[in-house]
């Protein structure tokens, strides 16, 4: 997950757009839940529109507001509203944030499975959170499927307030909301998440994406299991942040799936580090024996002069190639760390932890 600025003044015509009846779908809904006090939710339809797409596409790079995901390759893209605009998951008696359906500011896209409720293998760390690898199949090596997507899920802090629409007509407490999911329009996500990058051998190369830590001296640790309230008062005693614990389990951060697909960038980038190495490798072989030739030509004639020079051609050409090739590669890796790349936060943390190294 990755920050992402909205633009100024690029909120899209179609969720201000006037039905025939001259109202906007905010009057509809007004008039739904506050005029008439209807039972039940209103059926919104604005947000999903071609141009709100669009525009969200845009500012996102084609990619889930949350996992990075580039979500056109494989399924269409979810309108997801950041606050849900019906049902509140453990909020009973809260119509939703009605309110915020067609706000541009509450709106961010999201691929299926971080949207959508459904059963995800898990990793399931001990009670030290201690890490998890992946086993010969490419399965968690202990893991238990579990419920994740975020759905209608908002959850806050136990002793917060949630925000509503109260009989004056405006939203009160929207502001002292003490939220525990990541939005990546108004938070850093690198305040929240942290990517662990093993390069010591492949096979701990595994890619898990892990609350911060509050301060340096505090350990890594995997989330539980659980609801949002369990899984925050946990964060709490281990001192990471449990907005990044909260938001790491309801999106399915850690989903066998995403946890396959990021190891597999990892091990790219190991490869494509490996593969410039051995071309610098090369190269330089290459250049050593090019000067080391300059001194036998100048003394050699005939035949002899000829034949080496023709060896000269061909190694100047080879260097030449290394070169390009070798440019080839540093460009491409550079390319997955840029913000339109998929998994991009993840390439920066492994470039972070080769620069260290």
């Amino acid at each position: 997950m990755i920050f992402v600025k909205r633009k100024p003044g690029e909120v899209p015509k179609n969720l201000e757009k006037r039905f025939r009846d001259d109202r906007t779908e905010f009057d509809r809904a007004f008039a739904h839940y506050v005029t008439e006090n209807k039972s039940g939710s209103y059926d919104f339809s604005r947000y999903s529109g071609a141009d709100v797409k669009r525009a969200l596409d845009d500012i996102f790079h084609g990619k889930c507001a949350y996992c990075e995901s580039f979500y056109a390759k494989t399924q269409p893209v979810d309108v997801e509203h950041y606050r849900p605009k019906g049902e509140v998951e453990g909020a009973p008696d809260h119509r939703g944030y009605w309110w915020l359906a067609m706000n541009w500011e509450n709106l961010v896209p999201s691929c299926i499975d971080c949207n959508r409720r459904r059963g995800q293998q898990t990793p399931n760390p001990d009670e030290d959170g201690s890490m998890v690898a992946l086993n010969v199949r490419g399965d968690f090596a202990r893991g238990k499927t579990f419920l994740s997507g975020k759905h209608a899920g908002f959850p806050l802090e136990s002793n917060s307030p949630r925000a509503k629409w109260d009989a004056q007509g405006k939203a009160i407490d929207l502001d002292s909301e003490k939220r525990l999911l990541i939005d990546p329009t108004r938070d850093h996500p690198d305040d929240h998440l942290v990517f662990y990058v093993d390069r010591s051998s492949p096979e701990k190369l595994v890619s898990f994406v892990y609350p911060k830590p509050l301060s340096t001296n505090e350990a890594l640790a995997l989330p539980i299991l659980g609801d949002p309230e369990k899984i925050s008062a946990n964060a709490d005693r281990n001192s990471v942040s449990a907005i990044g614990a909260v938001s790491i389990q309801v999106y399915g951060l850690n989903r066998l799936s995403l946890v396959q697909a990021r190891t597999k960038m990892l091990r790219d980038l190991e490869f494509l580090l490996e593969m410039s190495i051995s071309l610098q490798s090369l190269h330089s072989e290459i250049d050593d024996r090019i000067a080391d030739r300059k001194d036998r030509i100048e003394s050699a004639t005939g035949t002899a002069k000829a034949d080496l020079k023709k060896d000269q051609t061909l190694d100047e050409r080879i260097s030449t190639r290394f070169t390009e090739l070798t440019q080839k590669i540093l460009i491409q890796m550079t390319d997955m760390t840029a913000p339109t790349a998929q998994f991009s936060a993840l390439a920066n943390a492994w470039l972070q932890s080769f620069v260290q190294n």
